[in-house]
């Protein structure tokens, strides 16, 4: 039996139902009675999106059921205060990660730049911007954050911004495998790996050898991995894997804003040498000098105009970003 040439077999789909319904627990006080359960219940439960809640009246805790299609944890905040109790706690459920790839980064002002424009989102936890890698990892609250924001925060600071990963994206590694030749050798593999405790999901492409697998952190890893698939090894038949980097992108992107940076600066010669000859030399030279002192209007001469005129597409073209 042929190998398709494209062959890519998901084995461990994951329900996108599973992230429909999220859980929230807050830390409610004043709550002395059952009528004060019925009240914050009854603020709660007739709000569009709220699937469920229950208020134990021991210790105020309140954990409810929502789908953050419809509404988000704030939104139940708000909609409890109003009620008439104070919310004391918002403990923190799940935790988010992201990855995004920054472009325009030159310093570690920039990285300070963006990290402080990821702080000020509502729900970031913690954000850390590696210049030399030109990333950043963030961590947030899925109930107050996404990253859609992060992105458009990064771009506000003026820095370019890529989604790298998201969510359990964050938790996939890429590896290179060896002496998978056959359809028999995929299957094997990818059943080692299928049953190795902590794998979420498996994807194979047969055309670059390359087998994506995304895993639970806690549980195991790159090396278990790689391990896994080299004990699925029998007889004469060895299995081989190392990590793979799709490096080639940044490459580009990097050469691309080399040559953007390369562009702009000649384009900015191109004007800013003519305003040094204007202000500085052609001056000192009687003919020119008085020349450019002609005053058009008022007190406007002819040399300010000229270097105004050449001096505002290096403002407002190179220098916007």
């Amino acid at each position: 039996m042929e190998a398709n040439s494209d062959l890519k077999i998901p084995l461990l789909q994951t329900s996108p139902e599973d992230a429909a319904v999220r859980t929230v627990m807050f830390q409610i006080g004043d709550i002395k009675c059952a009528s004060c359960v019925n009240s914050v219940e009854s603020a709660i439960k007739d709000l569009h999106g709220v699937n469920s809640i229950m208020v134990s009246p021991l210790d105020g805790r309140a954990i409810i059921k929502y789908s953050p299609k419809f509404i988000t944890a704030k939104n139940i905040k708000e909609a409890i205060e109003d009620s008439g109790f104070g919310v004391d706690e918002l403990q923190e459920q799940e935790i988010s990660v992201c990855r995004v790839r920054i472009k325009g980064m030159a310093c570690t002002s920039c990285s300070e730049s963006v990290e402080n424009a990821l702080r000020m989102i509502d729900g970031v936890k913690k954000a850390t911007v590696g210049l030399a890698l030109e990333e950043a990892k963030v961590y947030f609250d899925p109930n107050l954050a996404d990253a859609n924001k992060i992105i458009e925060a990064i771009e506000d600071a003026g820095f370019g911004a890529e989604l790298i990963s998201s969510a359990n994206d964050v938790n996939k590694v890429h590896l290179k495998l060896e002496g998978v030749d056959s359809l028999e050798d995929v299957n094997i593999v990818m059943s080692s790996l299928e049953f190795a405790a902590g794998v979420n999901h498996v994807e194979f492409n047969l055309t670059e050898h390359i087998v994506t697998v995304n895993y639970e952190p806690d549980i195991t890893g790159p090396r278990s991995l790689i391990h896994f698939i080299q004990t699925a090894s029998s007889g004469t038949k060895m299995y081989q894997a190392s990590l793979h980097t799709t490096s080639g992108k940044r490459e580009r992107d990097k050469v691309d804003e080399i040559r953007r940076y390369r562009d702009q600066f000649l384009f900015s010669c191109l004007f800013s040498v003519p305003v040094f000859v204007f202000a500085m030399v052609l001056p000192m030279l009687p003919p020119y000098g008085n020349w450019l002192n002609y005053k058009i209007h008022h007190m406007l001469t002819l040399g300010l105009f000229l270097r105004w005129i050449l001096s505002t597409p290096v403002q407002f073209i190179v220098g916007k970003r």
